[in-house]
């Protein structure tokens, strides 16, 4: 400030000779002083000010005794001109997701993401939010026109959180925020499956996802949807296997070969997979009183399973317990890796073992299926914001500070 008075001051001695360089002085101390108090303004609304700024440059720069002045000018012009449209990106952000404009959100969402650049923290929080908010939408009001925005943001956002881009904020995500790195992993991971599942028929395709989600962390862990997803699909299988072993040992007259020995052997292996799927929905199940109907259609699913699988014409319930217990005791099987046939089938059991193999009861595992409503990607269930994107600025003339981002 000494300076920029050292110059006034200069300015004023030079009236005394010239009457039109005191004119021209007297017009930027006049133009300098309104500029100071239009970039006090509002982040997003200084346009005044940046227009003041540009013609106190264009009509004072070529003075050298205005240096110090005109630099001024000029860092907070190329600040405004930064801030500014972040700003209004951040308003119109946050305003759509107060107002719950989505369609508006994702727009916002989308240029913040456009202008940051796809490995920037910031960028990352907004797509994590675009990502809740999309299956929100999807999974509990059943409106799907987020969908393909929100796998590609839920791929990309894995992407970044897998290659350790940080988020911009103590947690990840600025509105719909997760606690953790492992959280919005996990949960990038189901909702990536989740809409293969139900969305987009590539049930199989899906599985990689829902496990990879309930092996990061606590997130997803106890979500019986992941289980009975994996389960379902693995039960249909075996049935499509079992359904195929039929017709072709029908053709056979009714004699099996390597083939048909294949088929059922695979089949086996699948309800294998099946049932230790289900048996780790049905132990969460079992803890959870609300979850009560889901546990018995599941019971009934393993039943079924155990008979298919040890070919069994019925069971006692202490020796399907035993071969659930004795699966979900090991590491859960990575969908990733191809079932192993199961040739031997007769297990340690005093149960009368039947002829032929045991068709598998399709209406249980269906029932199995019919799971409680997805819950919401906020810890609580709730779509409450937790943190706003924001602009942060600096209006004093002493210390023009370079702008941090937002938030």
């Amino acid at each position: 400030m000494k300076t920029l008075f050292k110059v006034l001051a200069l300015s004023v001695l030079v009236t005394a000779f010239s009457t039109v360089t005191f004119a021209q002085e007297e017009d930027l101390a006049t133009m300098y002083a309104r500029f100071r108090t239009e970039i006090k303004a509002k982040c997003g609304e200084r346009s005044a000010a940046l227009a003041t700024g540009k013609t106190i440059i264009e009509k004072f720069a070529a003075d050298p005794l205005n240096g110090d002045v005109i630099k001024y000018v000029r860092d907070k012009v190329a600040a405004i001109e930064k801030e500014d449209p972040a700003c209004r990106r951040s308003d119109a952000y946050n305003k759509a997701f107060e107002t719950k404009n989505w369609a508006n959100f994702f727009t916002a969402g989308k240029e913040v993401i456009s202008a940051e650049g796809p490995n920037s923290p910031l960028a990352l929080d907004v797509m994590l939010d675009l990502v809740s908010v999309g299956y929100d939408r999807a999974a509990l009001d059943k409106v799907d026109t987020y969908n393909a925005d929100t796998m590609t943001f839920a791929k990309t956002a894995l992407e970044r959180l897998n290659a350790g881009t940080a988020s911009s904020t103590k947690k990840y995500g600025a509105w719909l925020p997760f606690e953790t790195k492992e959280a919005a992993q996990s949960w990038m991971n189901y909702i990536i499956g989740w809409q293969m599942y139900n969305k987009l028929n590539q049930q199989k395709e899906a599985l990689t996802y829902f496990y990879k989600a309930s092996q990061i962390g606590t997130a997803k862990k106890n979500d019986t949807t992941i289980y009975t997803n994996i389960g379902k699909f693995y039960f249909d299988e075996a049935v499509r296997l079992d359904t195929e072993y039929r017709d072709k040992r029908k053709a056979n007259n009714n004699e099996d070969n390597d083939e048909t020995k294949a088929l059922l052997a695979l089949a086996r292996g699948t309800a294998d997979r099946a049932s230790d799927a289900f048996g780790r929905a049905y132990k969460i199940a079992s803890q959870d009183p609300k979850l009560a109907t889901l546990k018995t259609n599941i019971a009934k699913t393993l039943s079924d399973l155990y008979k298919f699988r040890f070919n069994l014409a019925d069971a006692k319930q202490a020796d399907i317990d035993k071969y659930v217990n004795d699966l979900v005791a090991k590491p859960m099987p990575d969908p990733a890796v191809a079932v192993t046939p199961v040739v031997e089938v007769t297990p340690t059991t005093t149960t009368t073992t039947s002829t032929t193999s045991t068709t598998l009861n399709t209406t249980n595992a269906a029932a199995t299926s019919t799971t409680p409503t997805p819950a919401a990607t906020t810890n609580s269930g709730k779509t409450t914001p937790a943190t706003k994107t924001t602009t942060k600025t600096t209006t004093t003339v002493k210390k023009p500070v370079k702008k941090k981002g937002t938030r």
